[in-house]
């Protein structure tokens, strides 16, 4: 009698987690159908776009545009600076709408981006100002003429003195298929380039 009471639990313990078992994976295939899946990168909408959308709410010279791939997609992070104010803005790649907005007060007194300049002892070298620059699009089109892909990130920095846009572009399906150029924001020269 014993056994058979040992065995009948047992069984039911091992039914019950089956039966579990079972309705975990349905509640997983449930959850995977609530969340659809990321977006593309043919789908996004255009970095001119994103650059839009974030001035249109937040005035100023946006410093640096970057697409990142999250878990549910893409987003443009969006850094703008008004002088007196620093946004960093997160924007859906796949329909512009800001999804975050942190807001700091600029108080650092190094180079703006937008009037990058520097000058030696004599004070005549390499002073360029935003008017000089090339802009962010004729960057990334001088980048996306030497290689295909999608663009990952375009800043501008200052490099010694000198105004160069940072381009990322991912020509692959992976995360490391990626080429990164340095480009002069004043002649638009490839400067440097390094493909993955």
């Amino acid at each position: 009698m014993k056994k058979v009471v040992v065995g009948t639990v047992a069984s039911a313990v091992i039914l019950g987690g089956a039966i579990g078992a079972g309705a975990m994976t349905d509640g997983f295939q449930n959850f995977r159908s609530v969340n659809p899946a990321p977006s593309e990168p043919s789908e996004l909408i255009s970095v001119e776009e994103a650059k839009e959308k974030a001035l249109a709410e937040y005035d100023g010279v946006v410093e640096s545009i970057e697409l990142e791939k999250k878990r549910d997609g893409y987003v443009y992070d969006i850094d703008i600076d008004d002088g007196d104010m620093d946004y960093d803005l997160d924007i859906d790649a796949s329909n512009g709408e800001i999804l975050r907005v942190e807001e700091e007060r600029d108080d650092d007194d190094d180079d703006d981006d937008d009037n990058v300049s520097s000058s030696n002892s004599n004070g005549t070298a390499g002073s360029s100002t935003s008017e000089d620059l090339i802009s962010q699009e004729e960057a990334v089109e001088i980048a996306l003429a030497e290689v295909e892909g999608t663009l990952e990130s375009v800043e501008l920095d200052d490099d010694d003195g000198r105004a160069i846009y940072e381009v990322e572009i991912n020509t692959g399906t992976g995360d490391d298929d990626d080429a990164e150029f340095d480009i002069d924001a004043v002649t638009g020269e490839i400067l440097e380039m390094d493909l993955d």
